[in-house]
């Protein structure tokens, strides 16, 4: 039993996923997510149907080269052909936003410290973000803020 547990470890480490992509964010943003974990499209972070929680993926577009390390932390797509849901983070620094999904290859790798979401998530495409900042709940600061200070 021990040994076929370390062959399935040692064959995940080495697995490569190819398929297609999309993304999600807005409704869900801020929603706990099938790990437990509280979704934000604003981290590096996907969706997949049966990989382990906290599994690391290199995820590369094909079509530009550009690659993101993300950590599954929600189960889905739950569209015929689509192999990942990536976060609104994820998907803008792969450039698939406009098109919406996009083809990928996702290579599954140790767990490692996850790239900070790009600047340009924040500063450029203001359009594409309009759908989901209507939707984002925003935390009122100065009661966090108050309620910390005696």
């Amino acid at each position: 039993m021990i040994v076929i547990l370390c062959c399935f470890v040692t064959n995940l480490d080495a697995q490569t996923l190819t398929g297609k992509a999309s993304y999600y964010g807005g409704k869900f943003h801020g929603r706990k997510s099938a790990s437990g974990k509280v979704y934000d499209m604003y981290k590096y972070t996907c969706a997949h149907k049966t990989l382990p929680f906290g599994t690391m993926l290199k995820v590369t577009n094909k079509k530009n080269g550009k690659t993101v390390t993300v950590e599954v932390t929600d189960r889905g797509p739950y569209v015929k052909g689509r192999i990942l849901d990536l976060s609104v983070a994820a998907a803008m620094d792969l450039d698939m936003m406009k098109a919406g999904v996009a083809d990928i290859e996702a290579e599954v790798i140790k767990k490692e410290k996850i790239t900070k979401p790009s600047a340009r998530l924040i500063l450029s495409e203001p359009e594409l973000l309009k759908e989901f900042k209507k939707e984002v709940p925003r935390p009122d600061v100065t009661t966090q803020w108050a309620s910390t200070v005696k």
